[in-house]
């Protein structure tokens, strides 16, 4: 009896042990890894989109550096609690960054960038676990449902159809022409952002 007992117990304590291990620092290898308080980003974020929402997206982008310094002097000790859970975070920072860091920042943009950050601070495995939702200018998809901007030679492709195909009515031709033109030309110029800013509205001309 007392060698059955000594077994279990030489099996149990290593098995608690690595169990215990792997909860204290949020095995990444978990869907549930853990980033921690993260609240003092969340805040951050939130200045950031009241401050766009005034329409002053310089300010914007200066208070958004302060997220960017805290979050980059952070990630020796958040991305090994969840490398993919901090990823999805990094990835939706580097979109809201890239939006406000524009040439010429678009505040439909800049605004859902913003909104899809906030969201995964809040559910940092939101990304692994379900798609991102589309950016829409106009109406219009600009990105998959990933956050990946379209190709702008594709939206250009789409737009260039519907002025062929007389999807656009005669009242709002020469505007869609226009934006082809706009779009053609900020593509060439590899200003793929803007590109399909154009795109979209030209084609949200052939929906109504």
């Amino acid at each position: 009896m007392k060698q059955a007992l000594l077994a279990i117990l030489l099996i149990a304590i290593p098995v608690a042990a690595f169990t215990a291990f792997h909860i204290y620092r949020g095995d990444a290898s978990t869907p549930g890894g853990s980033l921690g308080d993260l609240s003092s980003f969340k805040t951050i974020v939130a200045d950031v989109q009241a401050i766009a929402a005034t329409g002053d997206l310089a300010a914007a982008e200066k208070r958004i550096t302060d997220f960017e310094t805290g979050w980059d002097d952070a990630e020796g000790r958040l991305r090994p609690l969840s490398p993919g859970n901090w990823g999805n975070v990094d990835q939706a920072a580097d979109a809201a960054l890239h939006a406000l860091r524009a040439a010429a920042p678009s505040a439909d943009v800049v605004g859902a960038t913003l909104t899809a950050l906030a969201a995964t601070l809040d559910d940092p495995g939101r990304k692994a676990h379900a798609s991102q939702t589309a950016i829409l200018i106009v109406g219009i998809a600009v990105t998959d449902e990933s956050g990946h901007a379209i190709p702008c030679e594709d939206m250009i492709t789409s737009l260039r159809g519907a002025i062929d195909g007389t999807k656009v009515g005669a009242a709002d031709l020469a505007a869609a022409s226009a934006f082809l033109s706009r779009a053609t030309e900020r593509c060439n110029a590899d200003d793929d952002q803007h590109a399909d800013e154009f795109s979209a509205q030209g084609l949200a001309l052939a929906a109504r």
